[in-house]
């Protein structure tokens, strides 16, 4: 059985680079998209309203579970995607009996910098989502070691940054913790 790594924060800050990188990087390594499953619904709804979080909770059990398949059948899962800490109870309710390591990383980028680096591949109006994720990624608090800034590294950079800390466990996480994270409305 090999493990999952969330890699999250705001539109723009990297994640689907990073996490690309990483799954190339390791021979049995694979990349989920998380955004794929949020276009499951026949009747989309932005996923930061409010009206969005059972939604929202359905598509993260969904990802989780996908992950966890992949995981117990010995591929490294780079799970791509917006997964703050409020989503934590809900991947660990279905990761509970399935004993996979799980770890959790955070990248962050200064706000104008997610601004520009999503709104150039992003529909109109996705400024408000952007500026309104980057807020949300904010303030981690016990999970502020599980972060770090991309804003000026390149790929290289970063993945290397990212493959160092990971070799130090600081991302891995404690199911129990997991349970315990904070919910919120948001994506």
């Amino acid at each position: 059985m090999a493990g999952i790594t969330i890699v999250t924060g705001s539109p723009g800050a990297g994640k689907t680079t990073l996490s690309r990188r990483a799954a190339e990087a390791d021979p049995r390594g694979l990349h989920l998209l998380a955004d794929v499953f949020y276009a499951f619904p026949a009747h989309p709804v932005s996923p930061v309203l409010p009206e969005a979080h059972e939604r929202n909770g359905a598509v993260i059990a969904a990802v989780t579970r996908a992950a966890a398949a992949f995981a117990a059948r010995g591929y490294e899962v780079f799970v791509d995607g917006i997964v703050g800490p409020w989503f934590l109870p809900v991947m660990a309710a279905e990761l509970a009996s399935t004993g996979i390591p799980v770890e959790y990383v955070v990248l962050q980028v200064g706000r104008d910098e997610a601004v520009r680096r999503a709104t150039s591949r992003l529909h109109p109006g996705a400024e408000v989502v952007v500026r309104h994720m980057h807020a949300e990624f904010q303030s981690l608090g016990e999970y502020a070691s599980h972060a770090f800034d991309t804003t000026d590294m390149s790929i290289d950079e970063a993945f290397a940054e990212f493959t160092r800390r990971r070799s130090t466990g600081v991302f891995a996480l404690d199911p129990a913790r997991m349970q315990a994270a904070p919910r919120r409305t948001s994506r």
